[in-house]
């Protein structure tokens, strides 16, 4: 699977995310498989492509309450017609499921040779 691939399906899961937690609530079972989805492929693109993609604080989105990470492209990426330079929001308490302390802090810091 190619980066664009990974890329279009964080896009596609995220919009069928919130569709549910708009119809169903937050909570229902659906709403969390499609968040936990979701950040699974966040995860591999940041594992798997280190060369295309990093995690930046979003300063715009995060509250007191809730630290939100942007998955971020080092060089855009078009999908279905439309110029991507990120592939959504991961929350830092889900980041902190799914990646070591020393992984957030690198993939943070991986923000070299930006193209986008």
């Amino acid at each position: 699977m190619n980066v664009d691939e990974v890329l279009n399906r964080i896009i596609t899961i995220n919009h069928a995310w919130k569709l549910s937690r708009e119809e169903f609530g937050s909570s229902n079972a659906i709403t969390k498989a499609l968040r936990d989805q979701k950040s699974s492929w966040q995860a591999s693109l940041l594992r798997d492509y280190p060369e295309m993609s990093y995690l930046k604080v979003d300063t715009d989105n995060s509250t007191a309450d809730e630290i939100l990470y942007s998955v971020r492209l080092k060089r855009s990426i078009v999908i279905d017609g439309v110029t991507r330079t990120d592939a959504e929001h991961l929350p830092e308490r889900i980041a902190k499921e799914l990646f070591y302390e020393l992984e957030i802090e690198a993939l943070l810091k991986n923000n070299e040779n930006i193209h986008v």
